[in-house]
């Protein structure tokens, strides 16, 4: 039976390893929105394995997991999935023995969530309004690359500043978020920083769901460079 092995790698990564070793593998063989599907599916379930058991990015991970695939439809072999945790704590493989049968049996509750961009990417776009405001995007994984789902709209005055997110996700889910920041000169100290907090807003749930068609509009507005 075909197996899917993401090798040793820091825990941060292991989602965009995973999907890029599935696409390569089943390459011309199966549609790929449903190896996308397939990836989402086994990622969500180990986001909220990693979460529960307390894996830090900088953890290094190896994850290891058969399938099958059935009628062009990839099914998960969830009794031999395998997870290796190195860190400097000994007690973490023996967490995860013990968690992850009851996330397992989570599962469906787990995957059947609407998806949530866990994995995104901000990225500078430029300066507005003679140079009150700077803009961003948001990117999150579609297929093999990125696509852009979000802006950020970022404002200080001295030292302390505030950002707007807007996002609408491939599924048609829009969001709004608005965060603090700290003032820096560097945009890409503020992408990493705008990205960390979004990560963990939306993780946690505190995004706020609005409408779609609204949220475009507002897309449109916010990444205008005037």
């Amino acid at each position: 039976m075909p197996r899917v092995s993401s090798g040793l790698i820091i825990a941060g990564a292991y989602a965009n390893k995973l999907r890029r070793v599935m696409f390569a593998t089943l390459k011309g063989k199966i549609d790929s929105k449903e190896v996308a599907r397939a990836s989402g599916e086994l990622n969500a379930l180990l986001f909220e394995l990693f979460r529960e058991i307390g894996v830090e990015k900088g953890d290094v991970v190896r994850i290891t997991i058969e399938y099958e695939i059935v009628n062009g439809k990839i099914e998960w072999k969830w009794d031999t999935l395998e997870v290796q945790h190195y860190r400097l704590v000994e007690e973490s493989s023996t967490k995860i023995k013990e968690l992850l049968p009851r996330v397992l049996e989570r599962r469906e509750e787990v995957v059947a969530r609407p998806a949530l961009p866990m994995e995104i990417e901000v990225e500078y776009l430029g300066t507005v309004k003679e140079g009150l405001e700077d803009v961003y995007v948001v990117k999150a994984p579609k297929e093999e690359t990125y696509a852009t789902i979000g802006a950020v709209r970022v404002l200080f005055r001295n030292e302390e500043g505030g950002a707007l997110v807007v996002m609408v996700t491939p599924e048609g889910r829009a969001f709004r978020y608005f965060m603090k920041l700290k003032y820096s000169p560097d945009p890409l100290e503020i992408a990493k920083n705008v990205k960390e907090e979004l990560i963990k807003a939306l993780s946690e749930n505190r995004v706020e769901e609005i409408d779609r068609e609204k949220a475009k509009e507002t897309l449109k507005e916010l990444i205008k460079l005037e």
